[in-house]
């Protein structure tokens, strides 16, 4: 029987068709990974913001006069949050542990959390995603969605209609959006509840 093994020509074959399987393959795993790792840290994040919120609802002369901060790590410290590693970690300093980002694996401890007042809830804000940007971001919105131009101090863009879509969830309350307004050379948007009257504001 003739034995015939592979010859040189094939087993680099072998080995490039490998090395390029692994080149397209490893990417993908690191990408899968992150968006993973992403998907986790959003979950910490939503679960930080409760926890925030409830303790704004424990702690009410905290408020100065709406509003405080609070850090992730004050949260851990007060067993609103519960840390990811102890304090001996090579990730923790803080001596009551930290909760850890799992994109990096830093400690998010620092992070700061605003904890608002707004009629009659709570919300918590997570420091960087809803700043001093925030009401311009929103006001830009409602005046695409309406179309809205030239607007003057005596020509406000409104809404028009008794159509009910012009209900906006913001904050965690639900608006009615009324139209956009120019005051000041700033143009506002004009937002009510059921007992409740608020602009938010954008610079002009």
């Amino acid at each position: 029987m003739n034995k015939k093994g592979f010859t040189l020509t094939e087993i680099i074959t072998v080995i490039i068709l490998i090395s390029i399987i692994v080149a397209i393959a490893i990417p993908s795993v690191i990408a899968i990974r992150n968006r993973i790792n992403q998907r986790i840290l959003e979950g910490k994040k939503e679960t930080i913001l409760i926890a925030a919120e409830l303790y704004g609802q424990d702690n009410p002369q905290l408020f100065n006069p709406n509003e405080f901060i609070v850090t992730v790590g004050e949260l851990v410290d007060a067993g609103y949050v519960e840390k990811d590693v102890e304090e001996n970690d090579k990730n923790c300093t803080d001596g009551y542990g930290c909760v850890i980002n799992p994109v990096d694996n830093t400690s998010l401890n620092q992070v700061e959390i605003l904890v608002k007042k707004e009629v009659n809830t709570i919300i918590a804000i997570w420091d960087g995603e809803l700043g001093s940007s925030t009401s311009s971001e929103l006001v830009d919105k409602i005046i695409e969605d309406l179309h809205c131009e030239n607007i003057t101090e005596s020509n406000p863009c409104l809404y028009i209609g008794s159509n009910p879509n012009n209900y906006l969830w913001y904050s965690g309350v639900m608006w009615r959006i009324m139209g956009v307004y120019k005051i000041n050379g700033v143009l506002v948007v004009k937002m009510i509840t059921d007992d409740n009257i608020t602009f938010e504001n954008t610079t002009g």
